[in-house]
């Protein structure tokens, strides 16, 4: 505001509210560039210093607020406007802004492509970062309880022994020692037919559907190392952070698993891992594969031959990439990794 008191003065009704009470006074108030005078019931000057004026709100008074705690209501925008326009006073450039559509548009599109941008690659980044630190001893009771949740969704396993042993064999062939208690649960898949997914604290849930699909042990034994990939780098924990944000990071690093717990049933209905999250699991699976001097092509073929049939619906393999994306890109990828062109 200038200090120029010779700027004309323009009334405009308002109700004063002293800060003592409800009760409102009808006021006129006179506005220079020296400050505001209130005529009428209450007769005071409050100079611009210390004195602060609200944004302007469509179906909202406006306010003057004043040091002494006490403010006007003004109802007349249009000449509150005029009053102050003719002292020199300009709103900020946020209000001006507000006043455009072109501006709130531009805006509007901007807080569109922040948001988009936030949930494209923020989260994932912050989800990465607070699994890394989840402390081992929560990971593995959340896993206790992912286990419970998934024995009551699923009924126990149908197959033969003999089959059951050929899986479990597989899965010990492969499974590291790295302190982690790695754990094979075989389950009916039920409506969810063939396929497997890793649980949090090491425990790997492959359904008798896919045993019986996968029938080349090597095959098997990549579907395997695949989901122990996805165990090791914590993916279904970034999946429950991502879906409940704040409040499972700190309680996970809190410890305090209750609420997790809540979060886990949706989390595991909606499991789908991202194809960053494949590629990842995928070469750690050949990684795995060959150190324990396992053919990485029948890996390959069976991803390439679920490419070709994922167009039959969503029985058999189809179930599996409901949740495990394939691609060709993958698949070259794999290949490549194994140096099998």
């Amino acid at each position: 505001m200038s200090n120029d008191p010779d700027a004309p003065e323009r009334k405009i009704a308002a109700s004063y509210y002293d800060g003592r009470s409800s009760e409102p006074f009808l006021v006129e108030l006179e506005v220079d560039r020296t400050g505001v005078t209130l005529l009428g019931a209450v007769r005071r000057k409050y100079e611009w210093t210390g004195t602060r004026l609200s944004e302007p709100l469509q179906h909202a008074p406006r306010l003057i607020r004043f040091a002494d705690g006490s403010h006007c209501e003004i109802v007349d925008h249009a000449g509150l406007d005029a009053a102050l326009q003719a002292t020199g006073y300009r709103d900020s450039w946020v209000v001006r802004s507000q006043r455009r559509w072109s501006h709130v548009a531009v805006a509007t599109v901007l807080l569109i492509a922040a948001i988009l941008a936030l949930y494209r690659w923020g989260l994932p980044a912050a989800a990465e970062y607070a699994a890394r630190r989840v402390p081992p001893a929560v990971e593995s009771r959340i896993g206790v309880q992912a286990v419970k949740i998934v024995e009551q969704r699923f009924g126990p396993s149908k197959l033969p022994p003999a089959q059951r042993d050929r899986v479990q064999r597989v899965f010990d062939s492969i499974v590291p020692h790295d302190g982690r208690n790695f754990r094979l649960l075989l389950r009916d898949g039920g409506p969810i037919g063939a396929n497997a997914f890793a649980l949090p604290g090491g425990t790997v849930l492959v359904t008798d559907q896919l045993a019986e699909l996968a029938t080349d042990d090597a095959a098997l034994a990549g579907v395997l190392a695949h989901e122990i990939g996805h165990v090791e780098k914590r993916h279904v924990l970034r999946q429950i952070i991502s879906s409940s944000v704040v409040g499972v990071v700190i309680a996970m690093i809190a410890g305090d698993v209750s609420s997790v717990t809540v979060a886990l049933p949706a989390a595991l209905a909606q499991l789908s891992y991202s194809r960053d999250m494949e590629r990842e699991a995928d070469a750690y699976a050949v990684e795995l594969l060959q150190q324990h001097s396992i053919p990485v092509e029948p890996f390959a073929d069976l991803l390439q031959r679920l490419q070709k049939d994922s167009g039959g619906g969503a029985d058999g393999w189809g179930r599996y990439l409901t949740t495990h994306p394939a691609t060709e890109q993958r698949v070259a990828a794999i290949r490549q990794a194994a140096h099998l062109r």
